[in-house]
Order: structure tokens, then sequence, then C-alpha cells
């Protein structure tokens, strides 16, 4: 059997975008981006959402064409080939297996530091470990499952986000102090845009969208709608909480603490239910995007084993489940070995690597499948090749700004790729 289930709806497939880009981004990375840029993190979140968003418009026009399960690897090979396709593909793999790793730390950091201050850092792992295992059972039993548990966890840290900011921008109307908020720029433009380049991870998920495609009701009318729709409402959502966060506290403490947004809550209500409440948004806002990322990570091994560029094993479906069960398990295990590096702001730049190197491929898949396949797409965007190609540059100058040691490890991984792709160059029909 290797058919998925098609019972996806579009409210589902926006639950699923929601759930995969709101996580450890705006609850954990907001602090460490605040403590780069100062005041001009807003400036980040605008220009990181700008970016994601001219992708999110080229992923919709190709989600319009192909509504094959893979996302930015079955544009690539689509476009240049299995080999460049691999290469996404294979990057778009440990992407998603190291957020599963990022968010489950951003977890545990917010779990730890308010609940037990007392316990050592050095325990982070163990939460994070028992969270993805705990995890993978929706996963495995089925996507449908999944989606509803993803539309209870979705509704939980949206409330906890708009009570922070109705509370928070209240609070700045009332108190408002212009010297949260001035030098806009104290550490220059570049630490805005190396903050931006990390706050990217805050808006990765809406490719998540496109790679269940094949598990959608209507993939060629709701797939374009769903990731511009989730990644918009996620845009005002981060904005706001950016707005309200440096106008409260001081960038310098914001980056210093582990619990960021529980921090500015407890500030400006000084109540610790009020804390309480934004710290458990904060558990289900990770929690949820482990969740779908063990899903994405798995459907792109799924994709990968099915052309033959990985052994047929990972594209085994379960019977009773309809569900890719072994690239669940080994996409699980994975993530907890990489969890034991024990570092946020490390994993997150590795991700933001990842997913910004496959956004370049994706935006030029645009191009070239435009002149290569004639059927009108159902979604089209304006002013072709402007927006795929102002994608693919401002992808590339994010990565300029990321941390070296995040470049270095992601080339490994592809040079590793290179090496597997070789192997089994024969394989592939």
């Amino acid at each position: 059997m290797s058919n998925l289930k098609k019972e996806l709806g579009l409210f589902d497939l926006v639950v699923v975008g929601i759930s995969q880009i709101i996580g450890a981004g705006i609850f954990v990375v907001s602090g460490i981006a605040a403590g780069i840029a100062g005041p001009s993190v807003i400036l980040s979140f605008w220009i990181a959402g700008l970016v994601a968003l001219l992708t999110a418009l080229t992923t919709a026009e190709l989600s319009s064409i192909i509504t094959e399960t893979g996302s930015s690897y079955a544009y690539t090979k689509r476009a240049f080939g299995k080999f460049f396709g691999f290469l996404v593909g294979w990057i778009r793999y440990f992407d998603n297996v190291v957020s599963i790793s990022a968010v489950s730390l951003g977890f545990s950091a917010y779990l730890i530091s308010f609940f037990f201050p007392f316990i050592s850092k050095s325990f982070l792992i163990v939460p994070s470990i028992a969270l993805i295992i705990l995890l993978t059972i929706p996963n495995i039993v089925g996507v449908k499952t999944t989606s509803i548990l993803s539309s209870i966890l979705v509704l939980i840290k949206l409330s906890a986000l708009s009570f922070l900011i109705f509370v928070g921008i209240f609070h700045i109307f009332k108190n408002f102090d212009e010297t949260k908020f001035v030098p806009f720029f104290p550490n220059g433009f570049s630490s805005t845009l190396t903050a931006s380049s990390l706050v990217f991870f805050a808006f990765l998920g809406f490719q998540t969208v496109a790679m269940a495609s094949e598990e959608a009701k209507n993939p060629k009318k709701d797939i374009p709608l769903a990731i511009i729709l989730s990644l918009l409402i996620c845009s005002l959502i981060y904005i706001g909480v950016a707005i309200v966060s440096v106008g409260s506290v001081d960038w310098k403490i914001l980056g210093s603490v582990d619990h960021p947004l529980s921090y500015v809550i407890q500030k400006i209500t000084n109540n610790e239910y009020a804390s309480l409440f934004v710290t458990f948004g904060s558990l289900v806002a990770t929690a949820s995007v482990a969740l779908t990322s063990i899903y994405s990570s798995s459907r792109t091994l799924f994709a990968l084993s099915r052309d033959n560029l990985l052994p047929k094993t990972f594209a085994k479906v379960s019977e009773r489940f309809g569900t890719p069960i072994t690239s669940i398990i080994i996409s699980s295990i994975l993530s907890v070995l990489i969890v034991l590096s024990g570092s946020i702001h490390f994993v997150v730049s590795i991700v933001s690597f990842g997913s910004l190197f496959n956004f370049i491929f994706t935006n030029l898949s645009l191009i070239k499948l435009k002149t290569k396949i004639k059927k009108k797409p159902t979604f089209e965007l304006p002013f072709h090749p402007l927006i795929p190609i102002a994608g693919a540059i401002s992808c590339f100058v994010l990565m300029l700004f990321l941390e070296n040691n995040a470049k270095i490890v992601g080339s490994m991984w592809l040079l590793i790729g290179i090496l597997i792709y070789l192997i089994r160059e024969k394989r592939i029909k």
C-alpha cells in the first residue's frame, strides 16, 4: 500500500500551517533576537515575514501546478531534475528533523524556567525527549487524528498570544516610554538583519501545507489559500508580540531570559496567573510544532524513498493507519539524537540555513516550470518573474547573516547527501 488518505479540508490545512509556524520561534527565539537587534527586532520580524511571504506566494502557485507530496523537493525535481531535487529533499528532511529538536528544546526551556527554576539547565534534554516520544504516537495513528489534535493546540496558543497582545498594547498606551524604542538600532542595521535570519525560523511552516497536497480533499484550490492565510495570520501576530515585548521590557533583559513572553506578561500584569497562562500557551505552541514537524519530516522521507533515492522501506505505508510508519519512527529517533546538543540558538540557526537554501530553489523552480509546463495554474502570480526572483535573492541575503557554524553544518549535510546520491544513482529510475 503506497497511497495516502485524502481527508484534509481548508480548515485542517490552515490549522496545520498555523500549528507549524507558531512555535519556538516567537516564544523562545524572539528573546534572543531582541538581544541582538534591540528595538529594531520589530523590523526584523517585518523583514523575515516579507521574505517568507515572497516564497509563500511562489509556493502557492507551484502547489496549484504540482500536487505531489514533498513540497520543495517535488518542485525542484520537476524543474531541475532528480539530483537537485534530491539535495533539496535531503536538506529539507534534515531541516524538519532539526526543527523537531529545536521546538522540543524550546518546550523544555519554558517548562523548566517557569515551573522548575531550581533545576539545572543540563536537564533540558529530558522533557524534550519525552515530548518527542509522546507526539510520535498520534502521527503513527493517522493524519486526521493529528489534525484534530492540532486544532485544539492552535486555539490554546492563539488565545495566549492574543491575551499578551491585548494586555500589552493597553499597557503601552497607558505607560508609553519612548526610551524603550530609542535608539532603534543600538547595534547597527546589520544586527537587525542578523536577527531577521534568526527569527525567519518563526515563519517556517507554510510549506508543510503544500506537503499535505496528496492528503487534501481539494488540493489545487485549498493548498494555495491555506499557505497564504496561515502565513499572514501568523505575521500579524508576530509583529504585535514584538511591539508589546520591546515596548514593555528592556531589550537587553529580553535577550537574557529563557522564557521571554512569560517574563513580559509578568512584568506588565505582576500576576503569576497571567504568566502561567502565557507559559501554558508557549508549551502548547512548541508541542504543536513538534507534532507537525514529525509529520512533515516523515512525508519528505516518504517522497525521497518512493523515488528510489533512499531505501524503499521508508515509503512503506501502514495498512492499518495509512501513514508512513517507518519514516515517522526514524525521524523521531534522529530528532532525539539532535536534542542531545542542548543548544536552541545553534539548532535554530541550522533550521534557518536549510529552509533558506530550499526556498531559493523553490523560487527558481517556479521560474523554470513556467516555461516547462504549459498548463495554466489555478493560482497565478502577477508580474512574473519578479516575485520569485525577489524571493530567491532575499533568501540568499538572509543566509549570509546566519552564524558560520550553522552554514558549516548545513554544508556538511549537503555533502553527505551528494555521496548518498552518487552511491544510489544506478537505482534511480
